[in-house]
């Protein structure tokens, strides 16, 4: 069920207990034209007692002391949304149901009920907290360390705050480094963290290299087909997705990488972890809820999963037309992008307001691929490889550039820090890197590509 789903679902059964009679799927003009007189002015009373609700529900402001008043939904739009379903509303219609069951407006309802999987706004309602979770995260360890039953004597309290004050540190140093990871696997704290390294797709599967260059280390093999990778450096999870045609292994695998992100822990592989997938392109990681975003190029959709394989969004973005293919999620601003290969264009979801802007960026060049974000500076940037090109765009504009590249590129990665940019080729063993500049990308020579010794990379996410 999709998130606007859910949300005339709770707009349904709303009006039930409110206005007394069956659901609505089942009135007559009769019934919805006495329902419409009394949502007015259950919206009228709501903008007396809070006047902010005006702007939100695009009302003029009252003159000489009359009562807020305004457009409403009418008759037809009505049977579109509850009778003959074709229609879940537009932002404003959703506000004014969302401000008639007592929201402030269509996101703060979400903000309230914290839709599971999507809604990542933190709820900031102190009665909330008390709730169980509907996206279960790792429980926290606590100490305790207060004694209830240790007689204090005069002059000796000293002598046991002393020792219990080293007993705790010691114990929370201990607990820090053995049980704050999954599978017990020690905390990425002892990963090198001066030598940043690129994990790339070839053509073997999966393999690791440091960015200062040397021979890459192959921690999946035998694998052909694989299409998207991510990793998660807060549990050193590592995921990718796989086109091949056979069931046994299209899908989503997970397995977590060790300290050194040399191999992966031992029994940490799991094949096909999500299999509810047609053809599995680009994913996209979310390690503050544990989320893992899809691009199904197979059946033009966006879903959305935890991290143990349950789909908790099969349609993340409704009537989206085209054929999705890398994404890319903006963590900081609660933003997902997502490029369509068949259109040329890249798209822009806001996870927060659930709207959704497929024409974000049209100027992308030809089959825009491989996105990567740049959080610090607010920019995109992506690999269109039949044009030749990197583009690169201002988030906050929508403003982009293509730069000409004398190789089709593949896929591209950025690196805020630094402002260095790598980028793969198609049928090329060396991994390309450039400075970015304020508008342009400035490219190093061939003496300073990256080499991976016969393997031929495309995707790639750096990490640490």
């Amino acid at each position: 069920m999709s998130t606007k789903s859910k949300f005339w679902n709770d707009v349904i059964q709303y009006i039930e207990s409110d206005f007394g009679t069956e659901s609505p799927g089942q009135w007559r003009k009769p019934q919805i034209d006495s329902f419409l007189i009394h949502f007015r002015k259950q919206l009228q009373h709501r903008c007396t007692e809070d006047k902010t609700l005006i702007q939100v529900l695009g009302w003029g402001q009252p003159k000489n002391g009359q009562q807020p008043d305004g457009a409403t939904i009418s008759y037809d739009s009505f049977r579109r949304i509850f009778i003959s379903k074709e229609s879940k509303g537009n932002r404003t219609t959703r506000n004014m149901f969302a401000i008639y069951m007592g929201y402030l407006s269509y996101e703060d309802y979400y903000t309230k009920k914290s839709i599971e999987g999507i809604s990542h706004i933190k709820n900031k309602d102190k009665s909330e907290n008390n709730k169980k979770p509907l996206i279960k995260e790792q429980e926290s360890l606590s100490l305790n360390n207060s004694p209830s039953d240790v007689k204090s004597k005069t002059g000796s309290r000293i002598l046991y705050i002393l020792p219990l004050a080293a007993l705790f540190t010691a114990l929370l140093l201990y607990f820090a480094t053995t049980f704050s990871r999954p599978d017990n696997a020690a905390s990425p704290i002892l990963t090198n963290q001066s030598n940043p390294k690129l994990i790339f797709r070839n053509d073997n599967g999966i393999a690791i290299i440091p960015v200062s260059g040397g021979e890459p280390i192959q921690v999946i093999s035998n694998r052909r087909y694989l299409t998207g990778i991510d990793y998660d450096p807060k549990n050193r999870y590592l995921f990718w997705s796989n086109t091949n045609s056979s069931t046994s292994y299209l899908g989503i695998s997970r397995g977590q990488l060790d300290t050194t992100l040399s191999k992966l822990v031992p029994g940490s592989f799991r094949r096909q972890i999500i299999s509810d997938v047609k053809y599995p392109s680009g994913i996209a990681l979310d390690p503050n809820h544990n989320l893992l975003y899809c691009a199904d190029y197979g059946d033009s959709t966006i879903k959305v999963f935890n991290y143990e394989g349950k789909l908790l969004e099969p349609n993340l973005i409704e009537g989206m037309n085209g054929a999705p293919s890398s994404v890319e999620i903006d963590l900081l601003n609660n933003t997902l992008y997502w490029t369509d290969v068949s259109n040329d264009r890249i798209g822009k979801f806001d996870l927060q307001t659930f709207e959704a802007n497929p024409y974000f960026i049209t100027n992308a060049g030809v089959y825009p691929d491989g996105l990567s974000i740049d959080t610090l500076n607010n920019r995109l940037f992506w690999a269109s490889a039949k044009s030749m090109e990197i583009g690169m765009a201002d988030l906050s504009t929508g403003n982009s550039k293509l730069i000409k590249v004398d190789i089709s590129p593949a896929a591209v990665e950025i690196s805020s820090k630094d402002q260095m940019l790598y980028f793969s080729a198609l049928k090329s063993d060396a991994i390309r890197k450039g400075k970015v500049t304020t508008d342009s990308i400035f490219f190093f020579p061939n003496d300073q590509l990256i080499y991976t010794y016969g393997s031929l990379p495309s995707v790639l996410k750096l990490t640490h």
